[in-house]
């Protein structure tokens, strides 16, 4: 079975989407369960203002497996680690569990909508990894580990990848216009929660 600890097991620069799409698809996931309806803008502005605590947890949530970036820093590479143990399923129901359990511990009314809600929120980097493009073996993610080391790659992946070679190639022009391409495709999430969400009088 694969060691992903093991950097000969990892390439270079493994595919990723940006933080733009998984923040917004964090975003629209905190606006559904936090988001109560709305009459107008102000009455909009006022919920956010209210709501922008859970909300931000919700878009760090969704960003959260790229965590991983941070611990290679520390080998000098940061895609040493990338892709490996927080791109699990395992891990994402530990840590969802965690949480879930610290909120149960702290406030004594934990529900499992909210335990959904974690699982969904950290699912969605997975799922927008899953159809991001990967041109670099080995490709995708190993989703299933420890259990089997089978790789998991959309055939229809989508979603650009970034240029994350170095630090000049992460604030690039390609990497800015990738971002627009990846808030194209997500940011209509958020905009149709927004319309479900809004109230509209009757008559």
């Amino acid at each position: 079975m694969t060691d992903l600890c093991n950097p000969k097991s990892k390439i270079e620069n493994s595919a990723m989407a940006s933080p733009v799409a998984h923040s917004l698809i964090g975003l629209a996931l905190g606006l559904i369960r936090f988001l109560s309806g709305y009459r107008s803008w102000d009455g909009l502005a006022g919920q956010f203002r209210a709501l922008w605590r859970p909300l931000l947890f919700c878009v760090l949530l969704a960003n959260a497996p790229d965590l991983d970036y941070f611990f290679g820093i520390f080998r000098g590479n940061a895609n040493y680690y990338h892709q490996t143990v927080t791109h699990t399923l395992v891990w994402i129901y530990v840590l969802a569990l965690a949480i879930w359990t610290y909120g149960w511990l702290r406030e004594r009314r934990a529900s499992w909508l909210s335990l959904g809600l974690l699982l969904a929120l950290l699912g969605s980097h997975l799922l927008v990894d899953w159809l991001t493009v990967d041109r670099s073996p080995p490709i995708g993610l190993t989703l299933a580990w420890p259990f089997a080391d089978h790789i998991y790659h959309a055939a229809f992946a989508f979603i650009p990848p970034p240029a994350k070679q170095n630090w000049a190639a992460v604030w690039s022009l390609q990497n800015l216009r990738l971002a627009l391409v990846e808030m194209v495709i997500t940011l209509p999430l958020v905009i149709i929660v927004l319309w479900f969400k809004r109230r509209r009088d009757a008559g």
